[in-house]
């Protein structure tokens, strides 16, 4: 067995270090097929055979295991559209043939800008494939072997259990962007021991959000071990998990101070989508859940033109939670996911707060009542963007939204310095192209969309055919 730490090693020999020997084995023919992206040629870069993600069948102490690999040398490890089919695929042979686990080596900046809205559709579908893995009773663990960013931190937070190597970082949103939206006061990209004191994997252990583990290959393999022999069913740990996340909010420190700025999410309902709620009640104080009078028919309530960050998440957690996650249903019932905000909350206190995790726990609760029987759609009816979107309405199984919708994975600007082509040129690839363009029709083109509506009556109208 290799004595070699995993942090150097190649996706590939990481695999094998923590498996038994000679155990490791192709997962199927259709995941050993080459699946270099389609779309990197055009920005002038070369496609990597696995798309930067290695998968295997293995046993480990003796027992049968599914691994993903990814590999943060290829583009940042940034989940692409083929990347993150992969990752799905194997979460469905999983259920299938229900291996004693899953396991997970995380090294990823998040989904690829490059091919922005297949990449997000795609990963969107990886993340609740692993929850609806879970819900069946299969243990999914995760382990940051190098700094996991974006949508790749949610889905290694949507594990059962994560740990970090040290030195690896995670987090939702990257430094510069804080930078970019607070200044430097909020966060300073260029310091490093600052960076590693919010992000770092010694810094997120001593909060109590993640196991630290030694890079070394007994060390991973004992904490494996010891997780597989302390997991819980799906529902145990969502209750857990929102028990842990409620502490955690209410928990004093400087980094987690009350917000005063703008991102609060507003309690009235934003203009475009309130047509959605009439003949609607809230089930809750805050507002978070309404529902239909007469109907078995839930909404959650957009956030608009606020930010979902973790306090957000938390509240929409709780009242699903609440309405739909107890009891014997005696109808068929239907939860709408309204995806409509302008973000997830990009801030140090929600770093702080480790907000990977509590849009990990939106889209746990989500798959939880789903898998109660509960029908669940998404709506978009202005704006969905970024994280809050990926783990909000595009867990749904059906989009609806409004023609004049937009899906927006990072700003242009960002996309523009991702891509290396002057800022002046974003304006019309936003609007038109199908990798990149954000009004919901180029979206839709990668089957992430299954309607496309007029207006919000027509939505609505879809609302209540449903039921």
């Amino acid at each position: 067995m290799n004595a070699t730490g995993l942090r150097p090693l190649a996706p590939r020999e990481r695999i094998a270090a923590i498996a038994d020997p000679d155990s490791v084995a192709p997962v199927d023919s259709s995941l050993e097929a080459p699946r270099p992206s389609p779309h990197l040629a055009r920005w002038g870069i070369d496609a990597q055979v696995d798309d930067g993600v290695v998968v295997a069948r293995a046993t480990m102490l003796g027992a049968p295991v599914l691994i993903a690999a990814q590999d943060e040398r290829f583009l940042r490890g940034s989940a692409g559209a083929n990347h993150a089919e992969a990752l799905r695929k194997l979460f469905e042979v999983a259920s299938a043939e229900r291996p004693r686990a899953v396991v997970v080596l995380a090294a990823s900046g998040g989904v690829r800008l490059h091919e922005a809205n297949p990449a997000e559709a795609s990963l969107a579908r990886a993340l609740a494939a692993v929850l609806e893995l879970r819900a069946a009773g299969v243990a999914v663990f995760s382990l940051c072997v190098a700094d996991t960013f974006g949508g790749a931190s949610v889905l290694a937070s949507a594990a059962e259990r994560i740990a970090m190597l040290p030195g690896t970082r995670l987090g939702l949103s990257g430094p510069a962007v804080i930078e970019t939206a607070h200044g430097r006061s909020e966060v300073d990209a260029s310091d490093a021991a600052a960076l590693a004191a919010l992000f770092g994997a010694e810094a997120r252990s001593a909060a109590g959000y993640v196991d630290l583990v030694d890079d070394d290959v007994e060390a991973v393999r004992s904490w494996i071990g010891a997780a597989v022999r302390s997991a819980m069913p799906f529902a145990a740990r969502v209750a857990a998990m929102q028990q842990q996340l409620s502490a955690r909010l209410a928990a004093p420190s400087e980094d987690r101070r009350q917000r005063t700025d703008t991102t609060v999410a507003d309690p009235l309902l934003p203009r475009s989508s309130a047509p959605l709620y009439v003949d609607a009640d809230p089930v809750d104080a805050a507002k978070w859940l309404w529902r239909v009078r007469n109907r078995d028919v839930w909404l959650t309530r957009a956030i608009g033109t606020g930010t979902l960050g973790p306090r957000e998440a938390q509240g929409l957690c709780a009242a699903i939670l609440a309405q739909l996650a107890v009891g014997d249903a005696p109808a068929p019932r239907t939860l709408w996911v309204v995806g409509d905000s302008h973000g997830h909350e990009a801030s140090r206190r929600a770093e702080s707060l480790c907000i990977s995790q509590f849009l990990a726990q939106l889209a746990a609760v989500i798959a939880l009542v789903r898998s109660r029987g509960v029908r669940v759609r998404g709506a978009l009816t202005d704006i969905g963007h970024s994280a809050a979107f990926f783990a909000s309405a595009l867990q749904a199984d059906a989009v609806h939204a409004l023609e004049r919708a937009r899906v927006v994975a990072m700003e242009p600007a960002a996309i523009a310095r991702v891509l290396g082509i002057p800022a002046a040129q974003i304006g019309s690839l936003v609007e038109d192209d199908p990798l990149v363009g954000q009004p919901v029709r180029n979206f839709a083109q990668w089957g992430a969309v299954a309607e496309v509506l007029s207006d919000a009556s027509a939505l609505r109208a879809r609302m209540l055919a449903v039921d």
